[in-house]
């Protein structure tokens, strides 16, 4: 009954994480919203020739993910991760929820939602809070690489290669992303070569 389990869980991972590329690579043109800045601090990110000159163009972008525009959203957001970092997931929740229900397009709630179920290991959670999160801003390369981390720890080995290219092909010199890469390329690719 065990190894069932087992082969039924790996096979649902497996398909998720299928479905969750697929998407991102389905939505990965545009945002949904339009933000002109944004929209040209990912072309100065692309372009940038070394994760130098990365870096301050990286912050500039956590920086406007992490204005919801409303404040009173931002509060809740303060205040779920104050509840996260108190250890209380379930507040946390609650609080994500209040913002989601404010601000329904607003990409980072759902990744803050991802990184909490992350930090529970609900993965399954995890994965759904960051299709919606690239649902919202398929751009964002923090919830591709957090994707890849994912699918390693689950043992996916190619999907979680696939999410941090995906991450790459957005931000080049992530580092989160190019750490994975170099970990799972020798294991992933030569083993499919």
């Amino acid at each position: 009954m065990n190894s069932i389990h087992l082969v039924m869980r790996n096979f649902l991972f497996a398909v998720a994480a299928a479905l969750t590329l697929a998407a991102c690579n389905a939505g990965s043109s545009a945002p949904t919203r339009a933000d002109p800045e944004l929209d040209a601090l990912f072309s100065q990110l692309e372009q940038a020739e070394d994760a130098q000159t990365a870096t301050p163009i990286e912050q500039a972008i956590w920086a406007r993910w992490a204005d919801s525009g409303s404040p009173t959203v931002n509060i809740l957001l303060e205040r779920a991760n104050a509840a996260e970092s108190a250890g209380d997931a379930e507040l946390a929740e609650r609080f994500l929820d209040q913002a989601s229900d404010l601000a329904p397009d607003y990409a980072e709630t759902w990744n803050r939602r991802a990184n909490l179920y992350y930090s529970t290991d609900d993965y399954p959670g995890a994965i759904a809070a960051i299709q919606e999160t690239l649902k919202r801003e398929p751009r964002h390369f923090g919830a591709l690489a957090g994707l890849g981390l994912i699918y390693e720890e689950l043992g996916q080995q190619r999907a979680a290669l696939e999410a941090f290219r995906a991450a790459l092909v957005i931000h080049p010199h992530y580092e989160v992303a190019l750490q994975g890469v170099r970990r799972l390329e020798p294991r992933v690719d030569g083993r499919d070569a």
